[in-house]
């Protein structure tokens, strides 16, 4: 539950689990009712997370009334697809972020400072790009590239803007000016600091803490990769959200080494 939203999920195998999802949905549903409460089923939706083609269909009901199935929704300001994929989410905050850099070069014309520029920057149009990034972090280059393109606009605006001579298409000394670095490298800052502060504590999340795999070793080597990461045999698996930042932190780890 967060605010009011409140998801109810199980992992389905068979029809009995569907059974079972339902029978908790039926408790849920009495519950809301002995506290006065009532759900609005015209805002409740079914989905189905899966990448196999052959889904296990179930109707879940409310009280008699049908819960519409969708393959997409937007969550917390999130778009999730059923096969997990985050393309139409990068799409989406690719689109609002370019808008709102519209909006912000239009106003900054007269700008001649680079901290008030870059300021503005960062907290209306890269906090757009970088929203709950560790969760749908992009693994193709088609969508990495996608976000990268914003800030390059931004940073060809803002030489113009602040008389930054640069090789054409190459924003590297603009970057270095304003202090920036590329949206692909904060991502990866942003994997193992999430990381860190669950480990440490800092962030209180049991559930994922369990399944964070710790390398122990037997002897010492003079690897000193601290995580054991899980064999993937495709990008899909390999971007799995814990699995990148423990693959991240020890690829730190080995460069710091």
């Amino acid at each position: 539950m967060f605010a009011d939203d409140l998801k109810l999920f199980r992992k389905i195998d068979n029809l009995s689990d569907c059974s079972t999802l339902q029978n908790d949905l039926n408790n849920l549903v009495s519950w809301f009712n002995n506290i006065g409460l009532q759900f609005n089923v015209n805002k409740c939706h079914s989905m189905s997370f899966l990448r196999h083609r052959s889904p296990i269909n179930y109707a879940y009901s409310i009280n008699g009334s049908s819960v519409t199935s969708v393959c997409s929704k937007k969550d917390l300001g999130i778009i999730f697809n059923s096969d997990l994929n985050f393309h139409s989410h990068t799409e989406m905050i690719c689109c609002k972020a370019l808008k709102t850099l519209g909006f912000v070069m239009r106003i900054s014309k007269e700008f001649n400072l680079s901290s008030s520029l870059k300021t503005i920057y960062c907290s209306l149009v890269r906090s757009l790009l970088e929203y709950a990034s560790v969760l749908w972090d992009p693994y193709t280059v088609s969508d990495s590239c996608q976000l990268e393109r914003v800030q390059r606009r931004f940073l060809s605006c803002a030489a113009f803007l602040l008389k930054i001579n640069h090789p054409p298409h190459d924003y590297f000394l603009v970057m270095q000016e304003l202090s920036l670095i590329s949206l692909a490298d904060r991502r990866v800052n942003a994997n193992i600091e999430f990381l860190n502060k669950l480990v440490d504590g800092r962030i209180d999340a049991p559930s994922l803490l369990s399944i964070v795999n710790f390398k122990v070793p037997s002897r010492t080597t003079r690897y000193h990769a601290p995580f054991v990461v899980p064999a993937h045999t495709t990008n899909y698996g390999r971007n799995n959200p814990l699995d990148r930042m423990m693959r991240l932190a020890n690829e730190s780890t080995v460069h710091q080494n």
